[in-house]
């Protein structure tokens, strides 16, 4: 039986992708998140929107659940089952506040604070092997054109 080259067995973006550059950024984001939820899943029993809560909390302290989702681009919703999740393993704390109306600041425990650093690390690992045969100017060049289509998405999703 002859073995497949390492070229067949990458997943290849589908022919649509040659047409649509949306296509391609989708089938990239998802690859790129099935991927990170299976590995954070295996290590940690974490998912992806906890992944991206613990490492927004350990950028910046006592953030309110608004905040949160802002910094890790998430929709409130999955924001605050996040923190409600990790703050069951003993990962976050939420503490009520005077000074913010009503809201509620979140802040990782001392636990949640030393995986942020395995996590960091890890995620910094992972993003080097997935950029390693781009130029560090690409790499400048792609996320600044990545951020003006994010910035462009409105404007293409507004009615005709």
């Amino acid at each position: 039986m002859v073995k497949p080259s390492a070229a067949e067995l990458k997943p290849s973006p589908g022919e649509l992708a040659d047409d649509y550059l949306a296509v391609l950024i989708i089938g990239l984001a998802y690859r790129l998140n099935r991927g990170a939820a299976n590995y954070y899943k295996r290590h940690w029993g974490l998912g992806v929107a906890e992944w991206r809560v613990i490492l927004s909390l350990g950028k910046k302290s006592n953030l309110i659940v608004r905040e949160v989702a802002e910094v890790a681009d998430l929709d409130n919703a999955a924001a605050s089952r996040s923190l409600g999740l990790l703050k069951r393993r003993g990962l976050v704390e939420i503490m009520p506040t005077t000074s913010r109306g009503n809201a509620a600041l979140a802040k990782l425990t001392p636990e949640g604070r030393e995986l942020h650093k395995q996590l960091k690390a890890v995620a910094r690992r992972r993003q080097k092997r997935l950029i390693a045969t781009l130029a560090p100017a690409e790499v400048a060049q792609l996320t600044g054109l990545l951020r003006r289509l994010i910035d462009q998405v409105p404007e293409m999703n507004a009615e005709d």
